[in-house]
């Protein structure tokens, strides 16, 4: 018989995320510290554990108050790939009471961002991601990325004279926030804050890293990686936009491809992209890696904010004033979107 609890000592929640091949960094007690620490969410984490008390499945649930998005009780917010995870009966019991914790905290909906085989659930399927298996031979690796665009890309940013290194400064992460800002608005989507990079290190220590691509002296773009259970998260990257001509994010990606390798890392996960956007779904397959389906499920409904067309009319108004907002009240603009977007 499956029990489910709502706290556990941390010693046994990272004993049984060492046996699952399914854990990401999102199931971590780093990523709950970082959440914890930035955004007003409530969090539910729910634990199944047997008859013996061992645990044997986790599912990590936040409760999000939004007048824009809904009120919704979601796992997790900021995380591309994040369901119940455990054993077959341990998934299924973590569902229902998922379903009936958020009927209790009367939200609009419940979202697993994974796809789960519960009836109850209805489906929405507009994002995928790119998975890149790692080989331990990085020459391998090498001829597995399109020679035309990606390999020329790269051998483009040496000539320029683009190194690539790592830190885990303050003063480095800051400038990866400074053209975090730049990027976004260019593209005319909210950025993160300030907060929300620093507390992302100081929360997850040595599992998150820098590369940073430098030319002339100076760091012209950034990679934050994410490292655990055998694969590297493409978690954020950003770059000058006057100094795209030299490839900077070619350069640090493949950099970080090479360390992966070498670490023995299985897998490199280029993150979500819209379906929508066919350009960087494009840039992410010459790298080698597979496009994989990522389908959300929704309880008792898909809201209408999931089904809405992200290349449409309202987008695109956005878009547009965004790209025209003074950058303090961007920044004022983007913090407060961020946490009800989630």
């Amino acid at each position: 018989m499956i029990t489910i609890v709502r706290s556990i000592r941390e010693e046994e929640w990272m004993r049984f995320l060492g046996g699952c091949d399914r854990a990401t960094i999102y199931y971590t007690p780093g990523w709950k510290r970082f959440l914890d620490t930035v955004f007003p969410y409530k969090s539910h984490y729910l634990f199944a554990q047997d008859d013996t008390g061992e645990v044997v499945g986790v599912l990590p649930l936040f409760e999000v108050r939004s007048r824009l998005m809904g009120n919704r009780l979601t796992s997790a917010p900021f995380a591309h790939l994040c369901g119940p995870v455990g054993t077959g009966e341990a998934v299924f019991t973590l569902l229902g009471e998922a379903i009936s914790l958020s009927e209790r905290l009367s939200v609009d909906f419940l979202q697993i961002n994974d796809l789960v085989g519960e009836p109850r659930f209805q489906r929405q399927n507009t994002f995928c991601s790119h998975i890149l298996k790692l080989s331990p031979r990085i020459d391998l690796q090498w001829r597995r990325l399109d020679k035309g665009s990606v390999r020329w890309a790269i051998k483009k940013a040496r000539r320029s004279g683009v190194t690539v290194d790592t830190s885990t400064s303050t003063a480095d992460i800051r400038r990866f926030y400074e053209l975090n800002c730049l990027t976004k608005k260019k593209l005319g989507v909210p950025a993160h804050s300030w907060d929300f990079f620093s507390n992302l290190f100081a929360a997850l220590k040595e599992n998150a890293i820098l590369y940073r691509a430098l030319y002339e002296g100076d760091m012209i773009a950034g990679g934050i990686m994410v490292r655990y259970n055998g694969t590297v998260l493409y978690a954020y990257g950003a770059a000058s936009p006057d100094h795209l001509p030299v490839s900077p994010y070619n350069a640090f990606l493949w950099r970080s491809i090479e360390d992966a390798c070498a670490s023995g890392y299985r897998l490199f996960d280029f993150g979500r992209t819209a379906k929508t956007d066919s350009g960087l779904m494009h840039f992410k397959k010459r790298w080698g890696a597979i496009e994989q389906p990522l389908s959300y499920s929704f309880y008792p409904f898909v809201p209408r904010n999931a089904l809405r067309d992200r290349a449409g009319i309202t987008r695109r108004a956005m878009s547009k004033l965004i790209r025209h907002m003074p950058d303090g009240m961007y920044r004022w603009f983007s913090r407060g979107i961020l946490k009800e977007v989630g």
